[in-house]
């Protein structure tokens, strides 16, 4: 049955959140929603499923009207939600974590067979190749995600609310996930998915809704849009098409960092340089290396031949302080684990890395360490512009301007590594962090190397980008060779396998 809300508004403490939202899924439609952080999207999906009153609108579930509901009516009525964090039980096979709490019986004993068969059913329709009887340890991170909308299905849901189920997953992961939903197309059941992937809007979606302040900014059919005019409409300003950057003066250079036969687990022997004004971006596949690539360059990963220089001279760099102090920085791909104190304030995460840099015979000094945030607040355009508030309060794009923030101010870094810079920002705040760096190498004496699996990303923002496949170099591009079919075929190229293991 089709889903509808009319009018829907909230507010907090007076500031309006939600500006009289209408929103409309038809059965068996793939509804986008889409917005910046910010924009309302989660106080949209609490109203919806209950978690938070609006005040005023109506909510339309079938034939079935509401002004409000709570978790328990939203849940007897058909509504689910599938959030990031799953619930599922790593130790138990795949039919028992389906039947979780509603277990098929005959007295005390569970029927195993039954529940294996009818989960059986439901991975034949999503298009899944697992047995139902395989333990959950060792299953891809999409398929965790399947069985995760498979529990969902048994409900027979009348709406289900996808919470962008691919943000941790990797593009190839992502894109055997998005497989299995267009396979819920035949199911007649109305899906509201929360995206920050362009591609999975045309991929996926019939229609779609994007929300910026509150209100609905642009909604229609997915096919009668361009990917500019969405962008556009979700950061408030048009946006040009993916070109690949002019190159900096400086890139005609001497390298500024240089690897030469560099072989360290899982890469090798791999050579490459990035020269002043350079973003070089390093593209591949899952498993490719990308992320290997760089800690070996950090010296984060032990290498086992190969040489690397700075500026021309070889150095050897016996850990991460070393590679700080001779100007290489590195900003990994797992934020809330290696990146940012979420306990810290935004300012103490900023200051992290400055601190005998802002600071005087070992002595903070708070007015430098304050103007220094302030400037890289602006600059960054951070949102709250709160030095006191608690980096964990702070939405992904913004802990991830943070964390970059540490290193375009600091003198000494000449050379900033990016692992997956911009995985589960939103569009709004992947500009500000494009702008960022890319006034980081603008003055043409200092570089950058960028990982990413997403191909447009690389497109608009490197000079040049070297393809990994198996953990060595399958290609180079520069320029207007720098198109995702490009891209691609040099990822799936199959040369012989990294040495070092």
């Amino acid at each position: 049955m089709p889903f509808e809300v009319i009018n829907l508004r909230k507010s907090y403490g007076g500031v309006e959140v939600l500006k009289g939202i209408d929103l409309k899924i038809a059965d068996g439609e793939i509804h986008a929603l889409l917005g910046a952080n910010g924009a309302g999207k989660s106080t949209l999906i609490k109203c919806i499923a209950g978690a938070v009153q609006p005040d005023d609108g109506q909510i339309h579930v079938g034939r079935e009207r509401f002004r409000s509901l709570t978790p328990r009516e939203a849940r007897q009525a058909g509504i689910t939600v599938i959030y990031q964090d799953l619930s599922l039980a790593a130790s138990l096979t795949v039919a028992d974590n389906v039947f979780l709490g509603q277990e098929l019986r005959v007295g005390p004993f569970v029927r195993r067979r039954a529940q294996e068969a009818e989960t059986a059913v439901w991975l034949d329709k999503l298009g899944i190749d697992l047995d139902p009887s395989t333990v959950l340890t060792g299953i891809g991170h999409a398929e965790l995600q399947a069985i995760e909308i498979i529990k969902s299905l048994r409900t027979r849901p009348r709406l289900l609310i996808l919470d962008e189920p691919t943000a941790a997953l990797s593009e190839r992961e992502a894109a055997r996930l998005r497989q299995h939903l267009l396979a819920l197309k035949g199911q007649d059941l109305p899906i509201l998915y929360v995206t920050h992937r362009m591609n999975e809007v045309f991929e996926l979606a019939d229609r779609f809704t994007v929300l910026r302040g509150g209100q609905v900014a642009l909604a229609g059919e997915v096919r009668a849009h361009d990917r500019e005019e969405i962008i556009g409409a979700i950061v408030g300003r048009q946006m040009q098409a993916a070109t690949p950057p002019e190159a900096q003066a400086g890139v005609q250079a001497a390298p500024l960092l240089e690897a030469r036969g560099l072989l360290a687990g899982g890469i090798g022997p791999v050579d490459l340089q990035v020269r002043p004004g350079e973003i070089l971006g390093v593209f591949g596949l899952v498993g490719s290396g990308r992320t290997e690539l760089l800690e070996a360059l950090f010296t984060a990963r032990p290498s086992y031949a190969g040489e690397l220089r700075i500026e021309g001279r070889p150095v050897r760099l016996k850990g991460p302080a070393q590679a700080v102090a001779a100007g290489v920085a590195l900003v990994p791909a797992d934020r809330p684990r290696n990146s940012v104190f979420a306990s810290l304030s935004a300012q103490e995460n900023w200051s992290l890395p400055n601190l005998s840099v802002l600071g005087r015979f070992g002595l903070r000094r708070p007015g430098a360490e304050r103007a220094g945030f302030d400037r890289m607040a602006e600059q960054l355009d951070l949102r709250p512009r709160r030095a006191d508030l608690e980096a964990g309060r702070f939405s992904g794009g913004n802990q991830q301007k943070l964390v970059l923030g540490r290193w375009l101010d600091r003198a000494g870094c000449r050379v900033l590594l990016l692992d997956e810079p911009t995985q589960g920002v939103d569009v709004g705040a992947r500009r500000d962090l494009y702008d960022g760096l890319e006034r980081f190498v603008a003055g043409g004496e200092r570089a950058a190397i960028v990982t990413s699996s997403e191909p447009d990303e690389l497109i608009q923002l490197a000079h040049r980008v070297i393809v990994l496949a198996h953990g060595k170099v399958a290609g180079e591009l520069r320029g207007a060779q720098i198109t995702e079919s490009n891209l691609l075929e040099l990822a799936h190229h199959s040369p012989e396998p990294a040495l070092a293991s």
